[in-house]
């Protein structure tokens, strides 16, 4: 999943936070976490090994691959976070990760609001995969999504037991028919699916104590 964007789902104590560390700390490049604060953002604990930065400027001296961009708003950065990406690949030839966590609210259910036209975190889905740079967005509430978009994910991640407002979703992707196990029963579980015709589970885990 290095190389292509994903979507990551889970309930509240699911675990996807913690699945998201994982990726955040293992991917073999840069990655950034757009740390939202205004949509309940992780605590600097939670990225030990991260330089936490509050500027564009911060982000451009910082020498780390593992970067906590904490700001007020994702969508009042993400013009810069996308710079930065595309610099820091031309420059490096190295892979970005860029983690947006409760995606929903930046990428709502609304043409005008989240086409790749007008939404640069939709033109990063859509135009930015062939530019070395990977999006993981993330959410409790995928059923929120504008989903053009987020079709443009090659891999979902469904970590935990699914809840009752996921039924919009599930149908949407046909994931009541997925093969293998079908999706996870258990906390800390996930499976790792290709939202494909027919969907198709490639991958079954459990989210690592390390991480949590």
């Amino acid at each position: 999943m290095d190389r292509y964007h994903v979507t990551v789902v889970g309930d509240s104590g699911s675990g996807k936070t913690t699945f998201l560390r994982e990726m955040h700390d293992t991917f073999p490049g840069l990655s950034i976490w757009i740390d939202d604060t205004d949509a309940g953002g992780i605590s600097g604990r939670d990225l030990d090994d991260a330089t936490t930065v509050y500027s564009a400027a911060e982000a451009r001296r910082a020498t780390a691959s593992r970067i906590r961009w904490v700001c007020d708003d994702a969508m009042e950065v993400i013009e810069h976070v996308r710079a930065i990406a595309h610099d820091y690949h031309e420059r490096t030839g190295y892979p970005v990760q860029v983690v947006v966590d409760e995606a929903h609210r930046h990428l709502p259910d609304s043409e005008s609001e989240s086409s790749a036209k007008v939404n640069t975190l939709a033109a990063m889905l859509h135009e930015d995969r062939d530019k070395g740079v990977k999006v993981v967005i993330a959410s409790q509430d995928p059923q929120d999504f504008y989903y053009p978009p987020v079709k443009q994910c090659k891999y979902l991640v469904w970590v935990g037991p699914p809840s009752t407002f996921h039924r919009g979703f599930i149908r949407y992707y046909n994931l009541k028919d997925l093969d293998g196990e079908g999706l996870p029963s258990e906390r800390w579980e996930y499976v790792v699916i290709r939202p494909t015709e027919p969907p198709r589970a490639v991958y079954h885990g459990e989210t690592r104590e390390v991480y949590g």
